[in-house]
């Protein structure tokens, strides 16, 4: 399973990568093909096709985030004052996710991570994370 996700998120940065490419690619041509001649016929689609390819990748963006993109169904630092993102931290801590997993599932490092997690544990009044688990799962 986590050999599948990692495949679906290297295709995702692979479409990315090739739309943001060609889009580059058809904005350079345009004064290119200013400077050699009046190419009104070729010019006018090459900026329909950026424009088309940079909105394609937006939307791609959009889908990607909304289906991989850890859902807040909870809000358990409303009381200890977490952060939206320490909220988001909290609750995949909770759920028994490693550090590791949290970096990968929110695209942050795994320092980031910790950092998040330390300052949780200090708002919350507890030495590590089974003592977290703990508190939130009973």
């Amino acid at each position: 399973m986590t050999i599948r996700k990692e495949v679906k998120r290297q295709r995702y940065f692979k479409i990315q990568t090739y739309l943001g490419l060609t889009s580059i690619l058809s904005i350079i041509l345009l004064p290119l093909l200013t400077y050699f001649g009046d190419f009104q016929p070729i010019t006018q689609p090459l900026v329909t096709m950026a424009f088309f390819l940079v909105t394609t990748m937006e939307i791609n963006s959009y889908l990607y985030r909304l289906k991989y993109t850890y859902i807040l169904t909870r809000n358990i630092g409303r009381d200890f004052g977490f952060t939206n993102r320490e909220n988001e931290i909290a609750i995949q801590i909770i759920k028994g996710d490693s550090y590791k997993k949290i970096s990968k599932n929110m695209f942050i490092s795994y320092g980031t991570v910790r950092k998040h997690a330390s300052n949780i544990f200090i708002k919350s009044n507890v030495s590590n994370k089974e003592d977290f688990v703990k508190k939130f799962k009973g």
